[in-house]
């Protein structure tokens, strides 16, 4: 299967993304404090603007630099000219083919900002277009669903946010997010296992929170588009702003909660999904958060910086099972093409 050696490849990908992207990275963080820039933008779609989310997250806390999301229809529908001076844009793509996020770009530089394109492809138009390009280097991704791009543009964007925040010691980490993913890879059996339970299940909430949100969201894509399973993403504190009251027995629940900064979430929406008779599906590395769980996955240890590396690799190994437990080939799903070109 295509898709799983695609998989199986993120280790090598992660590393070699590292290795290409440490001088561009530090190149970008210069020219952003030369020139006293006080905001991000970025704008991707699907899988890309999952990996934004992430990015988002990362960066307000290391840097303390708020990071906005940029619309394309403002400027492709609407014709609305956006001033972005005094900003860093940020386009993912894995194509760098995108209609949309190129014309954002464009404008973008009309305006006198730092573009930065996050592409697979050094001959893209994103590539080309923009002032710097953090090449994924990942190697032709040809399972229709992005998944070792994922983990590259986690990488490439990761390292923009350490370089940013000054904070270099922290590219140690990066360089030990490949150990990271062989972790997740050695439990791939009870991956498995986990989707073998989920098999009879049909339309999920997916919650979890804080920096976890783009893996939550990426979880629930890769259900719609490889399993054909209609899931919806919310960030528990939303999900208790009114779509709480969808909970009841049999609703069928999958949480990413790994320890740390949002354990008592965790806990307090296990509990209350437990006490509901919902079926609540559960990867976590905290046994207490597992109680809860109709059908638990223990994750391998982590942090708020890894967490979304291996818990990413996690959920596109849980989606590739599940897909094959129910008779669909996850290499080509129904209805799409690998490159999308929206306008």
């Amino acid at each position: 299967m295509i898709m799983r050696q695609e998989l199986l490849s993120e280790p090598s990908v992660v590393k070699k993304t590292f290795e290409t992207n440490f001088d561009v990275v530090n190149k970008i963080a210069a020219e952003f404090k030369e020139k006293g820039i006080k905001y991000i933008t970025i704008i991707g779609r699907g899988t890309s603007d999952n990996a934004g989310l992430c990015f988002k997250y990362i960066t307000e806390i290391l840097c303390g630099i708020p990071v906005g999301n940029a619309h394309p229809s403002v400027t492709t529908m609407y014709g609305a000219k956006v001033n972005y001076e005094d900003h860093l844009v940020i386009a993912i793509s894995q194509s760098g083919r995108s209609i949309d996020t190129l014309a954002v770009l464009d404008q973008a530089k009309k305006r006198n900002s730092i573009t930065v394109a996050v592409t697979n492809d050094e001959n893209s138009p994103l590539a080309k277009g923009a002032n710097y390009h953090l090449y994924l280097n990942a190697g032709p991704e040809v399972a229709l669903a992005a998944t070792k791009t994922f983990a590259a543009e986690l990488t490439a964007l990761y390292m923009l946010a350490i370089a940013l925040s000054g904070k270099t010691s922290l590219m140690e980490d990066i360089k030990k997010i490949p150990e990271k993913l062989e972790e997740v890879l050695a439990i791939e059996e009870d991956i498995k296992t986990f989707a073998k339970a989920l098999k009879n299940h049909r339309n999920f909430i997916v919650l979890s929170r804080g920096s976890m949100q783009g893996v939550g969201k990426e979880l629930a894509l890769k259900l719609n588009q490889c399993c054909y399973n209609f899931s919806q993403f919310f960030s528990i504190t939303d999900f208790m702003h009114g779509p709480f009251a969808l909970l009841e027995e049999n609703v069928n629940v999958i949480l990413l909660a790994p320890h740390g900064e949002c354990t008592e979430n965790y806990l307090d929406i296990s509990r209350k999904a437990n006490l509901l008779g919902t079926n609540l599906f559960v990867l976590s590395d905290d046994q207490e958060i597992l109680n809860y769980a109709t059908e638990g996955l223990m994750m391998p240890k982590t942090d708020y910086l890894t967490s979304t590396f291996t818990y990413g690799l996690a959920v596109h190994l849980l989606s590739m099972h599940l897909a094959c437990e129910t008779g669909i080939n996850p290499d080509s799903p129904r209805n799409l093409s690998k490159v999308i070109i929206t306008k």
